[in-house]
Order: C-alpha cells, then structure tokens, then sequence
C-alpha cells in the first residue's frame, strides 16, 4: 500500500507538468492560429490606426478598462456559490476566474472553464465545485437569453419587416420559455438528477448534488442580477468597439444588435480556431443593414476577443503554471 502510494505521489507531478506543458502548446497554438496566421491582420492594423489618430480611442479606453470589473463580477458570482460550503477570499476566486479563462480559450464553447476553476479549490472540494460553475454557466445563459430576447424584439420591430402573426408568437413562445427557464433555476436545489448514475462521471456529479440544495433564493437571486450585470458590462464594451472604429449606429440599433448576436453566439459551440471567424461572420450579417464597414465589423468582434479573453488567458495560463498541486496531494494522501 505503501509503494503504490509512494509511486502516484512521484507520478502525480510528472502528470501535472505534462498537463501544464500541454495548455501551454495549445494556448500559443490558438493565438499563433488566430493572430499571426489572421488573413485579416492588415485590415485590423488600419483599423486600429484609424481609431487612434481620430478621437475616438476614448471608448477603447472605457472597453479596456471595463474588462477587469467584467471578470470581478464574475468572480463575485463565482464565490457566492461557494460560500455557502467553503471558504474562498476574494483573491483565489479571481485566480480561479483567470485559470478557467485559459483553459477554456482552447476547448469548445469554453468548457474548460470548469476545470481550470478546479485548480484553485483543493481536495474532495474540487468535485463540489462542479455544481457551482454550472449553476454560475446557467445564471449566465439566461441572463444571455433575456438580453437576446428583448433585443431581438426590438431589433424585428424597428429594423425588419416582419409577418404581425410570427412576431407575436414568437414573442409568447419565448417569453414562456424565459418564465419556464427561471422556475428550473429558482427550483435547483429541488432538481432529481438520479438519471445521472447511468454513466461513471454522472455518478461523480449526482454525489456533489447536495450542494444545489445549499442555494436558497436569496443565493439565486444574486447570482442571477450578478449575470444580468455581466451581460450590461459585455454588450457595452461591444458597442465602445464598434464606435471606436467609426461605425454609426443608434444606441438603440447598438445594443439590440448585440444582444442578437450574443444570443446567436451563445448557440454555435465551435473549436476555438473557428469560434472567432463565426463571430465576425455574424456581426457582418447583423450590422450589414447598417453600414458598409466589414473591416470594421470583423475589428471590433477581433478586438473584443483579444481584450476580454486572450489578456485574461494569459494572466490565468501564469496561474495555472504557477498552481502547486503537490501539497494538496500529499495533505489528500495524509488524511
């Protein structure tokens, strides 16, 4: 017993370093992919060049500095599920937060987030953790969806010509789908997930599950408005993008258009090497109605990517690099 616990404490680090090794090659792969190989990079320097000569950098500098209090909010979120089981500070849930950022900047609709917050909760809590992030995933969903939604309608109704009778269904569907969606999220910690125990990992969730069970509506209501505040910061700084470029557009035609494009975003989970074209492919499409300005367009949905996810990832992959998981392991291995 003593050898086999003397070997996975000797491969465990091997492990580890290898799995940091790896995010490292594939965090400079997608960046070497999507920055150096960009066909577009020509265009995304004269647009750059453009908006700093003019006056109006200022609201590059308001989209900047509103990126930081994005992902505090959304640290925020994150340790209000946690409190209620473990005690976090303000600090590790903000590396947590930037941990998850570059893990997920390389997997699909960044699903990885999940686990590079496991990095910075250590032992048995890792699996706890789990429950958390996803509840902290759907408060956001919703919160994406609501925004999608009232845009949208706004959007139909000023800018298309659309049939009387589909857009009043439409708007009754989806406002029955909203009110169904946040009864499901209030009554979380009511949710039966035994069907989980058909597969080896659901069975690793369904035992965390109690954890919903600590989030009373109070909890849920926070985490909830704490969304909705992301959702305001994150469409703001895309709106600041598209005036820093000189793109003209109503504040109303703005915001509508894209809290449109976030809610078509939010439903295409692509590989990270695909994910920022697709984005650019849908605000041409969105913003086209508007102005003639593709290079602008893809600029801003190009210089939005980098500002709120590459600058974080790189902060969270020095993190992730630095997390030393040997001592927790052999606190685990002791108790």
């Amino acid at each position: 017993m003593k050898s086999s616990i003397s070997i996975s404490a000797q491969q465990s680090p091997k492990v580890i370093w290898l799995l940091k090794l790896l995010l490292l090659a594939l965090v400079g792969y997608v960046l070497y992919d999507q920055i150096v190989m960009n066909q577009d990079m020509e265009t995304i320097q004269s647009q750059l060049k453009q908006g700093l000569q003019g006056s109006n950098w200022i609201y590059l500098v308001v989209c900047m500095v509103l990126m930081p209090i994005n992902w505090i909010v959304e640290s925020t979120k994150w340790r209000t599920l946690i409190l209620p089981w473990k005690h976090i500070s303000k600090k590790d849930a903000m590396k947590a937060i930037y941990a998850g950022i570059s893990v997920g900047l390389v997997t699909p609709a960044r699903i990885g987030e999940y686990g590079g917050r496991l990095l910075l909760i250590e032992g048995d809590d890792r699996t706890k953790s789990i429950p958390a992030t996803l509840v902290s995933s759907i408060a956001q969903n919703i919160s994406n969806i609501i925004g999608g939604y009232i845009g949208a309608l706004i959007f139909c109704f000023c800018y298309f010509s659309v049939n009387r009778f589909v857009y009043i269904a439409g708007s009754i569907l989806g406002l029955l789908g909203i009110v169904m969606l946040c009864a499901l999220f209030f009554n979380i910690s009511k949710l039966n997930l035994d069907w989980l125990n058909r597969w080896k990992w659901g069975k690793l969730l369904n035992k965390q599950a109690h954890v919903l069970s600590l989030y009373d509506r109070p909890i849920l209501n926070r985490v909830l408005t704490l969304s909705h505040l992301r959702y305001l910061i994150y469409c703001t700084q895309y709106v600041l993008m598209l005036y820093f470029l000189g793109i003209e557009l109503s504040v109303l035609a703005a915001f509508s258009g894209v809290s449109v494009i976030y809610l078509l975003q939010s439903g295409i989970p692509l590989p990270p090497m695909l994910s920022v074209v697709a984005r650019g492919e849908i605000a041409v499409i969105i913003w086209s109605i508007f102005t003639a300005n593709v290079g602008g367009i893809l600029v801003a949905t190009f210089g939005l990517w980098v500002i709120n996810l590459v600058f974080p990832a790189l902060l969270g992959l020095m993190i992730v690099l630095n997390v030393n998981h040997i001592k927790s392991s052999q606190n685990d291995e002791q108790h």
